[in-house]
Order: structure tokens, then sequence, then C-alpha cells
């Protein structure tokens, strides 16, 4: 049959003869237009589209929730966990907190007028935080006994501090700003408010005379509650978060299962060894005298010969002494149980607690088999992480204490420019002999300039600012 023509093909269905097969053109998609100074996506999961603040639980995960506000804190009487929080408080604490003025010293030749002006002020705002602190430590506790309780957000997820300000009584700052009192508080008795960016609107707390109402879900104007406290009057450290949570996440989760192992098993460490420890011991009455009814030796009553025997034979524990009759056959049997099951799990179970907190169990534990490139290495991985808490707990300090206090006494323009920042020893004690050595040598053979001692201080020395004679 012969093939029909298009044409014809268009006639028969009445169709256009412009009709044509290709595919329409694909339209080019606009742009998507999102401000860039505005934040969009929710950081809640349970309101994700309120755009309300928000009053945290005061639990901070699934094992707080199930156990109770205060397992981390119970978890505390563990030795070892005790003794890791303890070992990691005092390496970030050892050297105390220096005060940093904004500005380097200037050269002590050829510094213009400005630079020796920039350093005045910026020495004179670093003195007034240095009074601040020292009237702080007379009035009401030293700063590291604040900073101690505060690095207890290593195992809570987070620590809580209120700031009380008050003006300097005395001093050649008489009459600025300086804290009354910075104390730590505890969790049970606020909760914290996020917006919807989890931006920390402040808390909703147990006031003393004040409201009870501890507010928990959707808040919708926060000014509103009498009990709620503004941030500018708390100081927050978190170590570790989840999508910027201020409430964090607990070092001791990681933790918590071989430390729940480990309480399991030490009651049946102690079954075993009371039951094995010192033996058993077994007594045969002769056979002649089986019959025989004579005086317990306890109680004096008249009883069976083998309850008699019985009776002597507890007399052997701690020390004692029993008499049997003649021909009698008693046997000490050596115990069976092997204690190395329980070194061997206690021991492992130390080190995934360690290794968890501290990130390598040779940090504080030892090995068996060992070497001195591994023992380095631990070495390092604890001062990398003594390091990174010492720059949250400066970052803090600089941030959330300096500053308001510089702008408060001195106005924001001083503030802005000459606030100083709070430093903690960056380098550790080790690893300081040898970089100050190789400093010493490069700065006598020339490859150092004067210009370059702020850099070296800081950044491989882990020394405050040099205060030099301009």
């Amino acid at each position: 049959m012969a093939r029909r023509s298009a044409k014809t093909k268009l006639e028969i269905v009445g169709a256009s003869p412009d009709l044509t097969t290709a595919p329409p053109a694909r339209a080019t998609p606009s742009q998507v237009g999102s401000d860039p100074q505005i934040a969009y996506v929710a950081g809640d999961t349970v309101y994700p589209y309120f755009a309300v603040d928000r009053a945290l639980p005061q639990t901070i995960d699934e094992a707080e929730r199930q156990f109770g506000l205060h397992i981390y804190s119970r978890m505390l009487a563990e030795p070892v966990l005790a003794g890791i929080v303890k070992a990691l408080k005092i390496r970030v604490l050892a050297d105390g907190v220096a005060v940093a003025p904004s500005h380097q010293a200037p050269p002590r030749k050829g510094a213009s007028r400005g630079q020796r002006a920039d350093y005045a002020t910026a020495r004179m705002v670093a003195d007034y935080m240095e009074a601040v602190l020292g009237r702080l430590a007379d009035a009401d506790r030293p700063l590291n006994r604040t900073l101690w309780n505060l690095l207890d957000a290593s195992f809570l997820g987070h620590k809580l501090a209120e700031i009380t300000f008050g003006v300097l009584p005395s001093g050649p700052f008489a009459g600025k700003m300086g804290l009354a009192s910075l104390r730590c508080k505890p969790r049970e008795n606020y909760a914290i408010v996020l917006d919807a960016m989890n931006t920390f609107r402040g808390i909703v707390a147990k006031v003393p005379g004040g409201s009870i109402l501890m507010w928990q879900g959707i808040v919708y104007d926060l000014a509103s509650l009498t009990n709620a406290i503004a941030p500018e009057k708390l100081l927050v450290l978190t170590l570790d978060d989840d999508d910027s949570n201020l409430q964090g996440r607990s070092w001791f989760r990681a933790c918590y299962d071989p430390w729940y192992r480990k309480q399991l098993m030490k009651p049946e460490e102690v079954k075993t060894g009371v039951q094995f420890g010192g033996g058993m011991i077994t007594a045969i009455a002769p056979e002649e005298k089986a019959g025989v009814t004579v005086a317990d030796p306890l109680t004096g009553r008249p009883v069976n010969i083998k309850q008699a025997m019985a009776s002597a034979a507890s007399q052997l524990r701690n020390g004692g002494f029993a008499v049997f009759p003649h021909g009698s056959e008693v046997t000490v049997h050596q115990p069976e149980a092997n204690p190395q099951f329980f070194d061997v799990a206690m021991s492992r179970y130390d080190r995934e607690m360690v290794l968890a907190f501290l990130l390598s169990s040779r940090t504080v534990l030892e090995a068996r088999h060992s070497s001195k490139s591994d023992s380095m290495a631990a070495q390092d991985l604890l001062d990398e992480l003594v390091i990174y808490v010492r720059q949250q707990l400066s970052d803090l300090l600089s941030a959330k204490l300096f500053r308001p206090l510089v702008e408060m006494s001195f106005g924001p323009e001083i503030a802005a420019r000459y606030s100083p920042t709070a430093v903690l020893q960056r380098a550790s004690r080790p690893d300081f002999a040898a970089n100050a050595t190789a400093v010493a040598a490069l700065a006598t053979a020339g490859y150092l300039d004067e210009s370059q001692y702020a850099e070296v201080d800081q950044e491989i020395l882990g020394l405050p600012q040099r205060d030099g004679s301009p």
C-alpha cells in the first residue's frame, strides 16, 4: 500500500499546515531571591513554623529525660570520670587568666604619636579591667573559682553564671562600673529561651520572692514575664552543641554506656570476692559418731554432731579457730574464680570513658604495650583539646564580660576600639620550653624582627602581650 503524504494526513485530521512536532523552548528559570542579611531556615524542630520565642526543656538529651536532670552529676561519683574532669579543669586553668590590652606596645624607636596614644589608652583600659577583677576577688570570689565551675559545661552541656554589676567604690577607677559578683547557678533553677533561629533571648528563672512559674514551650512576649532575665546579665559557656543550641551537648553522653556497664559489674565483683576470695571449708564427721547429739558451740543447745561441726567451721572465718571430734576430715577448698576477668572488663570500661571524654585513653591511662610516639601523640591530642577549651573561655570573657564593662564605664566608642581580651596560655608547658628555645635561637641569629614579636608571643609561645616601654 502506498504511503500517504504529510499534506494528505494533515488534511484528514483537520490540522493546520503550520503544525510542527518540534519540542517547545524551555523557559529560563528565574533566580531565587533571598535577602543576605536575613536568616530563613528555622533552628527548632519542635516549633519550626512559629516565628516566636520558646523556652526549652531543662533536660538536654534522652539520657536526662529518662534518668533525671542530675544523671551526669551522679556519674561524677565514678572515680575515673571525676579524675578526668578535674584533670581537664586543672590543665585549662593552671596558668590563670591574663588581661591583654587591645593594642601592642609601640617600638621604642620610631613610634608615631598616634601609636603611643592608642597604646596608652589600651593600657589604661586593661588596667581598669585588672582592677575590676581584683575587686571581684576581694568582694566576692576570684575569677578562677567561677571559671572552675563554668567548666562543668563539659559534662552538663552548658554552665550558666549570673553577672551582678556594681560601681567601684575606691581606687583609681572609683565611680566606674565593676563587678559585685559572678556566680554559677544550678541548672534546675532556669530554662533557656531561644528564638526561631536559636538566638539566645535570655532565661526564665526561679527568682526568690518572685514568680515560681517555670515556663516551657512557646513564649509570645518574654518581656512580660516577671522572672525573665536578659542575656546581658548572663555568662553561658557551651563547649559542644547541636545546631547552635546554647543548651549544648554533654561529653558524658558517650561515657554513659561504659559507665553503666561498670556499675553493673561492681556488685558482681564484690559477690565473687565474698564467695570465693577466702576459700571454702568442708568437714566430714566420723562415721561412728554421725548420730551423736552434742552441745552447739555457738548457742549451747543440743544438736546433732554434724550441725555442731558446721557451727565450729563457721568460726574459721577471719582468723578464727574450731575444734572437731577425733576422726573428722576437714578440707580447705581454694577459690576457683578468676579475678582477672573483672580487671580486664573494668580496664576496658575505664578506657572507653577516658577515650570519649579526653579523645585518647593514653592521656591518663597506661597501655600494656606502648611506645613513646603513641604517648606523644596522645599528649598532643590532649594539648589541642585544652587549647580549644581555653579559647572558648577567652572568647566568652572578652565578648560577654570585658567589653560590656568597658562600654558601661567609657562608652561604646572606647569599647569598640580599646576593649582588652582575656588570655589563657595557648601552648602546653613542654611545648613552651621547646618553642622558647627555638624562638631564642632565631632571635639570636637575626631571623626575628621586633615587629614579629607580638605574633610569636601569641601564636607560638602562648604569652600575653608585652608591656614594653613606648
